[in-house]
C-alpha cells in the first residue's frame, strides 16, 4: 500500500468493493491517467476497465476528471460524466473500481450552498454517509432487504375545531450503520441508484402501520419524484392502497418542484383518482412555486412550506402573498394546509388568511 501523502498534494482513496485497508494513491504529477494499460499513471487490472479510461487534469488550484471514451464511462458521484470539476470528497468510478478524492485546497462540498441552513443539511448528508458508495449500496440494500424502518405520525388539525383529521407518516432508519434522518438516507439512495426501493420501502411502511391510527383519519405518504416517472408506478399504487384499511384514505404528497409536466401530471392524477388515492402539493413555496401547475392540475391538497409560515406573524408583504394565493386556490376546490405552525398567534393568522388545516409543534410533534 502507497504511504500517505502530504496533506497539500491530492489524491485517491481507493475503496477495495469487500474489506480490506484504504489504498492511497497519490497523484504526484498531472495529467494523471487511469486504465488498464502497463503505462497509464495507476493500472486497474480489469476487463471492464479501458486501457485508457481517463485523465485527471489541473486548471490552477482546480482539478477536473474527464472521460478518455472509455467502453463502460467514468461515474462521479452516482452520475455518468464527461468532463467534471472535482470537489473534495468527490465519488468517482471506473467500472467496479472505486476513489475517493480527496485535496485540502479543491472546493469541499460542505460549503457549496449559499445560505447557512443548506450548508447545515448539506454538511450533516455529507458526515453520515459512508465513505464509499460501494459498502453505502450494500448497506441500503440490507436496510431495504431487512426493512429496518420505523415510522412516525404528525398530527394535522381541522385550525376552526383542532380536531385531528390526518397524519403525516415519516420514516426514520433503524440500520445500526446508517442515518436515521429520511434526508440522509434519500440522498445517499440517489447516489446509489436505489432511491426508489427505498421510498417505497418508506411508504409501504406507513400504511402497513397506519391501522393504529384513530379511525377515519388520513395518512399522508410522501413520494420521490423519480417514482412519477416509473412505468411500473400504477402497479406499485395499487398495491399501495390494498395495504391500506378501508377507514384511512391515503393522501399521496409529491413535491411542487418534481412536478414540471402538466401532460404527465394529469395522466398521474386520472390514475390516482382511479385507485382512489388523494393527492399534495408539498413544500410549496419553498423554491419556484409553479402555478401553471397547481392551477391546471388542482391537487387534492396543497401545503404552505413552513419556510413560508414561520415570521408571517412579522411579515406583512407576505402575509398579502400568501392570501392572494390562498384565495385562488381554494376557488379550484384545494384544501391549504399551513406547516411549521408553533404558536397560536400564528395558527390564527393561517386560518384568517384561508387555511383549513395546520401542522406543527404546536399541534404535536411526530410520534
Amino acid at each position: 500500500m502507497a504511504t500517505a501523502p502530504d496533506t497539500q498534494i491530492p489524491y485517491l482513496e481507493r475503496h477495495p468493493e469487500a474489506g480490506g485497508p484504504v489504498e492511497r494513491v497519490p497523484i504526484l504529477k498531472v495529467p494523471f491517467t487511469i486504465g488498464r494499460s502497463e503505462d497509464a499513471d495507476h493500472t486497474i487490472y480489469s476487463s471492464k476497465v479501458s486501457k485508457e479510461h481517463l485523465v485527471i487534469l489541473r486548471s490552477g488550484d482546480r482539478y477536473a476528471v474527464r472521460d478518455l471514451e472509455s467502453t463502460n464511462g467514468t461515474f462521479v458521484n452516482g452520475s455518468r460524466t464527461t468532463d467534471r470539476v472535482l470537489a473534495d470528497g468527490d465519488i468517482i468510478h471506473v467500472a467496479h473500481v472505486e476513489f475517493c478524492f480527496r485535496h485540502s485546497s479543491a472546493p469541499s462540498h460542505a460549503v457549496r450552498p449559499a445560505d447557512e441552513k443548506s450548508v447545515e443539511r448539506t454538511q450533516l448528508i455529507v458526515a453520515e454517509q459512508p465513505g464509499s458508495l460501494i459498502r453505502g449500496t450494500e448497506l441500503l440494500r440490507e436496510m431495504i432487504d431487512r426493512e429496518t424502518v420505523e415510522v412516525v405520525y404528525q398530527p394535522i388539525v381541522d385550525l376552526r375545531t383542532r380536531a385531528v383529521v390526518a397524519y403525516e407518516a415519516l420514516a426514520r432508519g433503524t440500520h445500526p450503520e446508517l442515518s436515521r434522518s429520511p434526508a440522509t438516507l434519500l440522498a445517499l439512495a440517489e447516489q446509489c441508484g436505489v432511491v426508489i426501493e427505498l421510498s417505497r420501502l418508506f411508504a409501504r411502511k406507513a400504511v402497513s402501520y397506519c391501522g393504529r391510527l384513530p379511525s377515519g383519519t388520513k395518512v399522508f405518504v410522501n413520494m420521490h419524484a423519480d417514482e412519477l416517472k416509473r412505468p411500473d408506478l400504477l402497479e406499485s399504487l395499487s398495491a399501495l392502497r390494498a395495504l391500506a384499511p378501508s377507514d384511512h384514505q391515503v393522501v399521496l404528497e409529491i413535491a411542487e418542484a418534481s412536478v414540471t409536466d402538466v401532460v404527465a401530471m394529469a395522466e398521474n392524477k386520472e390514475a390516482f383518482t382511479t385507485l382512489g388515492l388523494e393527492f399534495a402539493y408539498d413544500d410549496f413555496g419553498a423554491g419556484q412555486a409553479r402555478l401553471v401547475e397547481l392551477t391546471d392540475i388542482p391537487p387534492d391538497y396543497l401545503k404552505i412550506d413552513k419556510a413560508v409560515i414561520q415570521g408571517i406573524e412579522a411579515a406583512a408583504p407576505r402575509r398579502e402573498m400568501v392570501g392572494a394565493l390562498l384565495r385562488v386556490v381554494r376557488r379550484l376546490g384545494v384544501r391549504v394546509i399551513a406547516e411549521g405552525v408553533e404558536t397560536e398567534l400564528v395558527a390564527g393568522i393561517c386560518q384568517e388568511l384561508g387555511c383549513d388545516l395546520g401542522q406543527g409543534y404546536l399541534f404535536g410533534r411526530p410520534t
